[in-house]
C-alpha cells in the first residue's frame, strides 16, 4: 500500500470516529408531590408524542436502557414494565400520536374510571410518560480553495451545523392517583462535515467531519435524574450534599 493510500485511509477512520463537541446536559425539575420507592414496586415506561410510529422503537428503547440502568444501580428489584406491554394492556389499538400526552391529558386520564380499571390490575406505582424533541440548525458554510492536506490544489466544501435534545418526563404517581412532577434534559452539539478535493493522477473527493450525538448525554441525564427523583431525593438536596463534601 502507497504513502498516499494509507494516508487516505487514516483520514477517513479519523474523521469518522471522533466525535464532535457536545455540550454537558441541563437538567431541570419540578416537584408537585412527594414520591418514594419501596423494593419491587412496579414503574412502567412510555413515550408519547410527538414522534412517527416508525421512530418509537428505537427511541424507546434507548430511553428505556437510560433509566433502567440508572436505577439499578440503587434499586435492582424494581419491576419495570416496557412501553409496547402498557401500550398493549392499556391503550390497545392506538397510534404513539393518539395516547394522551402533557400534563393535563394525564390528570384528566386520573380521573378516568375506565383507566383506573385498566391499571388496577398492573400494580403500578408510577407511569414515566416521555416526549422527545430534536432539532438541528445550520451554522456555517464555507468553501475554500486551499491546497489539499495531501497535497496540490484542493477546494473544499464543508458545513456546520447544531444538533439538539430536549427530553421531557412527567412522573405520573399511579398509586395516589396525581402528578408527582416532572423532569426535563438537555442537551446540544456541535457537527461539521464537508468534502476535500485531493489533487493527484486521479482526483479524489475525501469526506471529513465530526459527529456530535447530543440524545446519548441527553438520555442517561434524564435517567440518573429520573432515579433520584423517584426515589425522593430533590436536586436541591443532591446539590447540597455535594457543597457539604467539598
Amino acid at each position: 500500500m502507497s504513502v498516499r493510500w494509507l494516508c487516505f485511509a487514516l483520514f477517513i477512520i479519523i474523521s469518522f470516529s471522533a466525535g464532535g463537541c457536545t455540550i454537558a446536559p441541563w437538567i431541570q425539575e419540578r416537584r408537585l408531590a412527594p414520591t418514594g420507592l419501596a423494593p419491587r414496586d412496579t414503574i412502567a415506561i412510555i413515550v408519547t408524542a410527538p414522534i412517527t410510529d416508525e421512530e418509537l422503537p428505537e427511541l424507546e428503547g434507548q430511553l428505556t436502557g437510560c433509566f433502567q440502568s440508572a436505577l439499578s444501580e440503587t434499586h435492582p428489584d424494581i419491576r419495570i414494565i416496557l412501553p409496547n406491554e402498557l401500550r398493549r394492556l392499556v391503550f390497545p389499538g392506538l397510534t404513539v400520536n393518539q395516547i394522551p400526552s402533557g400534563y393535563f391529558s394525564w390528570r384528566s386520564l386520573l380521573r378516568d374510571p375506565t383507566f383506573d380499571a385498566k391499571i388496577a390490575p398492573l400494580g403500578l406505582r408510577y407511569i414515566l410518560t416521555v416526549e422527545a424533541e430534536e432539532g438541528r440548525r445550520l451554522t456555517d458554510v464555507e468553501w475554500t480553495a486551499a491546497t489539499s492536506m495531501f497535497g496540490g490544489s484542493g477546494p473544499t466544501l464543508s458545513a456546520s451545523w447544531e444538533n439538539s435534545v430536549l427530553l421531557e418526563a412527567i412522573v405520573v404517581d399511579a398509586k395516589n392517583r396525581r402528578i408527582a412532577g416532572a423532569v426535563h434534559a438537555y442537551a446540544a452539539g456541535k457537527s461539521r462535515a464537508g468534502l476535500s478535493l485531493m489533487a493527484s493522477r486521479i482526483p479524489l473527493l475525501l469526506p471529513h467531519g465530526m459527529p456530535s450525538f447530543p440524545f446519548g448525554a441527553a438520555c442517561r441525564a434524564l435517567g440518573e435524574r429520573l432515579a433520584k427523583f423517584l426515589a425522593g431525593e430533590s436536586a436541591q438536596e443532591e446539590q447540597a450534599t455535594k457543597e457539604v463534601k467539598n
